[in-house]
């Protein structure tokens, strides 16, 4: 009998770009009334590189200015909101609640970052004040997240690596339009640690630490390979990705701030401090990529349930009890990695902002190595969802 093709992969693979597509014309239309010449006058660093890593709008002037952070923040809070409750809990809360309180928190987070960006637009000469064309701009950023949002979780159901496409236009535009504005001198550095990065994140991503496990339901010759594995880094660069949503975050509370007591000279040198550009700035964000790796490790990982889940069913780590002690084991282990791969997460990225701060390499190059960090852990998923999908043709008939 001759297998019928459903063309899986091909399907998916066009409407991924009919995603792209759509998100790359969004990203061409100006915000209303808005004066781009102006903006582009202001000089790119690292703080503007790492939001268009994300927003893929260095000058944030479009409809799509607030790009992908909105939709990741949101599902990021969802996230460990449900990891924190645990499974019971998680199996009681429906798809359809999760999507509605996303959203929910998404158009919020939307908002409040289409405000903070709506301050430092620049608009064209009209008789229509410049409040009311911040207010028509926040609600056109606001739509432009909305709609990203809609692109995104369609291209989860019908496409490929989901939100993760966006934000692999945003990484290519991004390194080309920073490649293109240095010489081949002035990019050495910054490429060596590129290679470094690269070479260091594959291993962290393609190798495994193995813990043997006994397994009362197999008696044959393949009980002594049953093991849980973990990686090198447990969750990959995830926390790199998020961290910038959680930097973003006590910015915005100052900037608030700001707006209530704009004489505040507290809040205007903290403002001033919470940069990339700034040796404090610079600390707080690695820093707060190395708590995610270990917040990450452990939510994702859930050492807890994992034990739970082995002691209900009769197995346990090969010379360890099961109960307390299979659950303190994992622990250590899980914190052991994340301690470890964190630290190493931070002295990447930590190396090449420390070299801009001294002046060392440009600053709008200080990114440039953990730009191709993200780059990579991106790629590695969606090559394995693509032959995943090259392969659905073999079990269709399996399924159908």
């Amino acid at each position: 009998m001759k297998k019928k093709k459903t063309h899986e992969l091909g399907r998916r693979l066009l409407f991924t770009i009919l995603i792209l597509a759509i998100y790359m014309v969004g990203r061409s239309l100006l915000l209303y009334r808005v004066d781009p010449a102006a903006l582009e006058l202001d000089e790119l660093d690292a703080q503007n590189i790492m939001l268009s890593m994300i927003s893929g709008d260095r000058y944030q002037y479009t409809l799509f200015a607030l790009g992908i952070m909105p939709y990741i923040t949101a599902t990021l809070i969802i996230w460990i909101f449900m990891a924190i409750k645990g499974s019971e809990y998680r199996a009681r809360f429906s798809p359809q609640k999760t999507e509605r309180l996303t959203l929910v928190i998404m158009l919020i987070t939307a908002v409040s970052f289409a405000v903070s960006r709506s301050k430092d637009l620049i608009f064209k000469e009209t008789e229509t004040t410049a409040d009311v064309l911040r207010i028509i701009a926040v609600l056109e950023m606001t739509a432009g997240a909305m709609l990203i949002y809609e692109m995104a979780r369609r291209n989860k159901e019908q496409g490929i690596g989901g939100q993760t496409p966006l934000i692999l236009v945003n990484i290519l535009d991004n390194l080309y339009g920073t490649i293109r504005r240095f010489a081949w001198a002035d990019l050495v550095k910054p490429l060596i640690l590129c290679l470094i990065m690269a070479v260091v994140i594959l291993i962290m991503e393609n190798v495994f630490i193995r813990i043997p496990v006994q397994r009362v339901s197999i008696h044959n010759t393949y009980a002594d390979k049953s093991y849980i594995a973990f990686k090198l880094d447990p969750i990959g660069v995830m926390p790199v990705m998020f961290a910038v949503s959680f930097f973003m975050l006590p910015q915005l509370v100052i900037q608030f701030l700001l707006f209530l007591d704009e004489e505040n000279r507290t809040f205007q040198m903290i403002e001033e401090r919470m940069q990339l550009t700034d040796r404090m700035g610079a600390s707080v964000y690695l820093g707060i990529i190395f708590l995610l790796n270990v917040l990450f490790s452990f939510l994702t990982l859930a050492p807890g349930e994992m034990a739970e889940q082995l002691q209900k069913g009769g197995d346990s780590i090969t010379g360890v009890y099961a109960g307390k002690k299979t659950k303190r084991y994992l622990r250590n282990r899980i914190l052991l990695l994340s301690i470890v791969s964190g630290v190493i997460l931070c002295l990447m990225m930590g190396a090449s902002l420390e070299l801009s701060l001294q002046g060392e390499i440009p600053s709008e190059l200080a990114l440039f190595p953990s730009t191709a960090m993200i780059l990579i852990g991106i790629l590695c998923p969606i090559y394995q969802e693509v032959k995943t999908c090259r392969k659905f043709d073999s079990y269709s008939f399996f399924i159908t």
